[in-house]
């Protein structure tokens, strides 16, 4: 990826799909996430021997992309990024259903169309995700598939440098949402969502619970 000079002064709203990074992402990286050309190979290279000494990753092959999300993710705490890695690489192990992908004969049911990755992105930068509750019947699309649609999505986009940089923002639009879906609004469901969509992920995901008219 290229640099571009490009700052939110410019009021100018990006695409999802960007193939260069803004002179403003390239300052957070430098910044926020600490950083550096010189410093990001070094650390990539470091981070992949520690996942080779390690018994329960060795032999598992990270490309070098999603290393570098997870450093970013980390800020390039070392330690931080290999355990979440090895938090993600368990979890696989322990709810292996949810990362399996979604069945070819749920795609196409208007159930799976609940969840809609934005062809914008916010003026920071954030990747949005539009979650409309209303359209999702559990007797056309099973929980446990609801869970495959929103991994799958979420896994799809972690490969994008933007994203990695600036996360993700969730909209909820509650709108029309019947009474039978409170039902899975409990402690559990909310600990799953959490655990395969936020904490082993290599990204910030920020949720805003808003009710669209």
């Amino acid at each position: 990826m290229t640099s571009k000079t490009l700052t939110m002064h410019d009021d100018k709203i990006l695409p999802f799909e960007i193939d260069y990074l803004p002179q403003f992402s390239v300052k957070k990286c430098e910044k926020e996430l600490n950083e550096k050309p010189e410093k990001k190979t070094k650390a990539v290279q470091e981070l992949r021997s520690l996942l080779k000494e390690n018994p329960k990753t060795n032999g598992i092959t990270f490309h070098e992309d999603l290393l570098v999300a997870y450093l970013r993710r980390n800020k390039y705490r070392m330690k931080d990024a290999q355990r979440q890695i090895q938090d993600s690489i368990h979890l696989h192990g322990t709810e292996k259903y949810a990362f399996t992908g979604v069945p070819d004969e749920y795609l196409d049911l208007p159930s799976s169309k609940y969840l809609v990755l934005l062809p914008k992105r916010c003026h920071e930068g954030c990747a949005l995700i539009l979650f409309r509750w209303a359209k999702w019947d559990p007797a056309e699309l099973p929980y446990q598939q609801f869970r495959q649609v929103v991994v799958m999505l979420i896994g799809q986009a972690l490969r994008d440098p933007m994203t990695q940089i600036h996360g993700f923002k969730a909209i909820h639009d509650w709108n029309g949402v019947p009474w039978k879906l409170m039902k899975y609004i409990t402690p559990q469901v909310v600990h799953q969502f959490y655990n395969t969509t936020v904490d082993i992920n290599s990204i910030e995901i920020s949720i805003y619970c808003d009710v669209l008219e």
